[in-house]
């Protein structure tokens, strides 16, 4: 009945005639594209797959979180340890192998780790411009990291020549007790702008579904959960096992610009950013039970920090050695930590008393040149990169009861680390006519670190110092074939590189008391992919768009954790215990091969339907076919949406297949101990959502919208924390 009584509401909606826009369809291969190349040009002209989700996009989806926002698109697989965490999944790589870049500005940094981050929701989904999705092999233009793809979030950009004017939202959602409000304030004269923005959120502890079949069984059931009553832990029951308590978090965004034209062809733009939150709980490990009791009384990452600062300059008159360039400087501090305390069932263990703190701090500074000329039938694009990271890292662990502070391990080298890195890169597009582009560059980049060991107290084996150089060279071919101006055809092959960074080389880890230690390993290589691919856009009759594309990626060196030895030894001893030694290695070689296809038609006037499908598959070359960890089961969107004057409304669904348990990368980060005894189940939910514009000359505009209208219960491949169950959300926009 309550599915019928769902039906007949969105049959009303619809009937009443409000859906997503959608950009034009004829004018698809035309968009303007920044990313690829670092300067703009058509995406006809780019031999790739790469998606857009401009700012009339990211205000009609309205999501709660960047990451929520990328896996709209259907091509990006989001994983989630907390509430607080949104991973991201291209082409079967995650993490560490997907590079973040914010306004021109890597965000990737030396203790980046090979699992599961959740950085992309410290850049705020409500001060985005535009994003820009590049899907494969990335590093001739940004180096280090980008095997999977990069990923480009444009900020907002003051305007010359406007009086005072701002943008205010406000939303709210039912499944979490979602607040959100962010207002944006900016002004322009004839010769500088400026602009600023801020946004705070508040997400309280997150409900799944409550719709079970029979596949997903009670996983994610929270029947109880740790609490604190007096000095003693309490484990106590949960009245709604589907509320997920200690998933709840908060979170602040500021954004400030200044935008200067000195002269027609010149201009300076100053860019601040900052994002903080409270405690952001670790649910997967709050889940944990050891015996039917809960592992750990507290884990969570303490308030994270991430602030920038850039000057960009850019000179758009032609000269001798460019047409334009443009320099872009920046620093970055970002602050992070680990807070865990294990939980005592009965007051036995003292050790429980003890809250363990490690802290680190990242100190980044960039400085990126990129030109471009263009000589007749000749684009040429040339530029250097100079990166430098520095890692502190210390910790203790505080008695709760006395507030005694003792001494403990610390995540990193306690001396402090740095990288530094040296980059140069030429890349060349001729045209040979008007339908044939090919597309080839090369980079060298070169790469050191060093990390100091101060205190041996916990590991007396460690060296004083540990060093590492590495050099990588990687180079780019791609083809366009323009078979008229609707239909593009291209094939690229090229290779990527990732550089092991603090967190591969030095980071020092007890994975479990007596079982093994992860030590510093500093004869690591940069882990390195090829990839190649064929694909095509067309556009048929100015009503549909179709893109495909096929992939194969060879992987190489690439780094896994196995056992090593210390002294001629394979085991230690380690806090009065023998214990195996491990370290991270270039043992692994894989390859992974998939497919995209994602359709736009325009079905009527004012009717539009999209669908989209992903499938991933990848092994590690061993002595027998291993699976690859990583990689997500097939997946896809698919929408149907109608728009007329002011209203607007779309149903859409999102959906995964399922992924059996022999297919996952055991004791990796696949996180089969979060999954049923069989792996995990297919899912798929029902989202409707609409808009109305209520005044015009002001832009206000109501959005509403149903998430999961089914309640169904479900969980994304490798996450820890299940899925938001129905969400009703609540949103007023609009433009002063």
């Amino acid at each position: 009945m309550k599915k019928i009584a769902l039906f007949i509401l969105f049959t009303h909606l619809l009937n009443t005639g409000i859906a997503q826009q959608q950009d034009s369809i004829q004018n698809k291969l035309n968009e303007i594209i920044i990313s690829a190349n670092k300067f703009e040009e058509k995406l006809k002209d780019i031999p790739r797959q790469v998606d857009i989700i401009t700012a009339k996009k990211i205000a009609q989806l309205n999501k709660q979180t960047t990451a929520d926002l990328l896996q709209e698109t259907g091509n990006i697989y989001i994983q989630k340890s907390q509430q607080g965490g949104g991973s991201l999944l291209m082409r079967g790589f995650e993490s560490n192998r997907v590079l973040l870049v914010v306004d021109g500005v890597r965000l990737n940094n030396a203790i980046y780790r090979g699992g599961h981050l959740q950085n992309v929701l410290r850049i705020d989904q409500q001060m985005l411009d535009r994003i820009e999705i590049i899907y494969g092999p990335g590093s001739l233009m940004y180096g280090s990291d980008a095997l999977g793809g990069v990923v480009h979030l444009i900020t907002k950009k003051p305007k010359l020549n406007q009086s005072v004017n701002g943008t205010f939202n406000s939303r709210f959602g039912t499944v979490n007790n979602e607040f959100t409000n962010s207002i944006s304030l900016g002004s322009g004269f004839r010769k500088w702008a400026w602009l600023a923005h801020i946004t705070s959120s508040t997400f309280g502890d997150l409900h799944q579904g409550k719709n079970r079949d029979r596949a997903i069984g009670a996983l994610g059931e929270r029947k109880i959960y740790q609490g604190r009553v007096g000095d003693t832990d309490r484990i106590l029951n949960n009245e709604n096992p589907s509320l997920q308590i200690g998933s709840a978090y908060k979170q602040v965004d500021g954004l400030i610009k200044l935008f200067i034209q000195t002269q027609p062809y010149q201009t300076h733009q100053i860019n601040l950013q900052f994002s903080t939150t409270n405690n952001v709980p670790r649910y997967d490990r709050l889940s944990e039970l050891t015996n039917d009791t809960p592992t750990f009384a507290q884990w969570y990452y303490g308030p994270e920090l991430r602030t920038l600062a850039s000057y960009q300059f850019e000179d758009s008159k032609a000269r001798k050695w460019h047409d334009r360039l443009r320099i872009t400087a920046a620093f970055q501090y970002i602050e992070e930590s680990r807070n865990t305390r294990i939980f005592n069932k009965n007051n036995s263990n003292n050790n429980s008393n003890y809250l363990n703190k490690r802290f680190e701090n990242v100190y980044v500074g960039t400085l990126n040149l990129d030109v471009f000329k263009n000589t007749n039938r000749h684009e040429i694009r040339y530029g250097a990169e100079l990166t430098y990271n520095k890692v502190n890292s210390n910790a203790y662990a505080m008695n709760i009861l006395t507030h005694v502070n003792k001494p403990i391990s610390t995540r990193y080298p306690d001396g402090g680390s740095h990288i530094q890195t040296l980059a140069v890169y030429l890349s060349h597009t001729k045209e040979f006519n008007s339908k044939f582009i090919l597309s080839e560059g090369l980079r060298l980049s070169s790469i050191s670190l060093e990390s100091n060991f101060v205190d041996k107290t916990f590991y007396s084996f460690l060296p004083n110092q540990s060093k590492q150089r590495n050099t990588a060279l990687c180079g780019s071919l791609g083809l366009v074939y323009l078979l008229s101006k609707d239909i593009k055809l291209y094939a690229n092959t090229a290779n990527a590189y990732r550089a092991p960074n603090v967190d591969d080389m030095n980071k020092l880890f007890d994975s479990k008391k007596g079982s093994t230690i992860i030590i510093p390993n500093n004869n690591l290589k940069p882990e390195q992919s090829w990839t190649s691919e064929i694909g095509t856009n067309i556009v048929f009759a100015k009503k549909l768009a179709f893109e495909a594309n096929v992939y194969y990626t060879h992987l190489w060196n690439a780094i896994i954790v196995a056992p090593t030895q210390v002294n001629g030894q394979d085991s230690t001893l380690y806090d009065n215990v023998i214990t195996a030694v491990s370290s991270n290695q270039n043992r692994q070689t894989a390859f992974i091969y998939g497919y995209q296809l994602n359709l736009t038609c325009s079905l009527l006037k004012y009717l539009v339907i999209q669908a989209g499908i992903n499938y991933t598959y990848g092994r590690i070359k061993a002595d027998s076919i291993m699976p690859l960890d990583h990689i997500p089961p097939a997946f896809g969107r698919i929408s149907l949406s109608y728009t007329k004057e002011r209203w607007q409304t779309s149903i859409y669904s999102l959906w995964s297949a399922g992924k059996m348990l022999k297919d996952y990368y055991l004791n990796g980060e696949d996180n089969q101990q979060y999954a049923t005894a069989n792996g995990m189940p297919g899912w798929y939910i029902i989202n409707l959502q609409g808009s109305y514009v209520i005044d015009k000359k002001s832009n206000l505009i109501l959005q509403t919208g149903i998430e999961n209208i089914l309640d169904t219960n479900y969980r994304t491949f490798a996450s820890g924390i299940s899925a938001a169950g129905r969400n009703i959300w609540l949103s007023l926009r609009m433009k002063f």
